[in-house]
């Protein structure tokens, strides 16, 4: 075989390869049956349908599951969007998402896992799910990052085939949770309100990464308080509600102070948002029904209390 034969029949494979990968990603099932992250399209488009002054919520599924936004809204005064939805995206998803939606009168409401200051800049297989799902996701992942998530849909469409192909998905029942459905008009989570308790055991602590804050957070969170600083709007950061056995008041005492290096206040007292175990559902950032009110009334509480915004609902007791 020459070589000229050899790279023509590497460049023909190679071109049937691609073909069947662009088959799959356009016609191909979905790469997972869970449809959970296919709300951010929906959630993407409530935060540019609603009017300013409004309200963002910005963080990780600690506010997906512990927020109440009715109950804020009416105590602000404010439509509420919650747009907080997994804290594999990363904090700077997190901010290209919202950044350029923002108006006079906003209030963004930042409530990061302590993983949000670790390691605020992700690349994992959540990014390809999410894209997979919300095709328009992309836009708010770097530029670099963007070859590797769309193979990435690509590839796991073709998994997904072969297991839609082999019977391997014929008995795959819908999550009782996590699925876009779930989810109420203003994008908090509530399929899970009214469940019962889960065996302690099987909840997922907090794993707590070496790095408190990462140096690569800064630049990220003053991309967002400039973007609200240029539209007129304020960000409020705030600490994640946590389960008692995960709690570390050493590290969010660090947290707090390297952040008040860069002029970066937490509101309130995170020992305010410190419940039982038994007040959460999965993991010890995901609130039940109970705990869910005990926190919304916390935040508002301290929002109210800075006087940083009208409460027209009173403040809470």
């Amino acid at each position: 075989m020459t070589p000229a034969t050899f790279f023509f029949r590497a460049v023909g494979f190679a071109s049937i390869v691609l073909v069947v990968l662009l088959l799959c990603a356009w016609f191909g099932p979905h790469a997972s049956r869970v449809d959970y992250l296919e709300v951010s399209g929906a959630k993407q488009a409530l935060l540019r349908a609603t009017i300013s002054p409004k309200v963002i919520i910005v963080g990780g599924s600690n506010a997906t599951f512990g927020i109440d936004s009715e109950v804020l809204e009416n105590a602000l005064c404010m439509p509420v969007v919650n747009m907080s939805l997994h804290a594999s995206l990363g904090f700077r998803f997190m901010v290209d998402e919202v950044k350029n939606s923002l108006g006079k009168g906003d209030l963004v409401i930042v409530s990061l896992e302590h993983s949000g200051y670790s390691t605020p800049e992700k690349d994992n297989d959540i990014h390809i799910l999410t894209v997979d799902r919300v095709p328009s996701a992309i836009q708010f992942i770097p530029w670099y990052s963007r070859p590797r998530v769309l193979m990435g849909v690509m590839l796991m469409r073709m998994q997904a085939l072969y297991k839609v192909f082999t019977g391997a998905w014929k008995n795959a029942s819908e999550d009782k949770v996590y699925r876009a459905s779930g989810f109420n008009e203003r994008g908090d989570i509530v399929s899970h309100i009214g469940l019962p308790h889960r065996d302690p055991a099987r909840i997922e602590k907090v794993v707590y990464a070496t790095k408190t804050v990462s140096d690569d957070f800064y630049p990220i969170a003053q991309d967002l308080i400039d973007h609200a600083k240029n539209s007129g709007a304020d960000v409020v950061w705030t600490w994640p509600v946590i389960a008692t056995s995960s709690f570390r008041q050493g590290r969010n005492d660090t947290i707090a102070q390297v952040l008040a290096t860069h002029d970066i206040e937490l509101l309130g007292n995170s020992v305010d948002l410190v419940l039982p175990d038994t007040a959460f559902y999965d993991t010890h950032y995901h609130l039940r029904a109970v705990g869910r009110q005990i926190r919304t009334r916390q935040l508002i509480k301290d929002l109210c209390g800075k006087g940083m915004v009208k409460c027209c609902g009173g403040q809470p007791k």
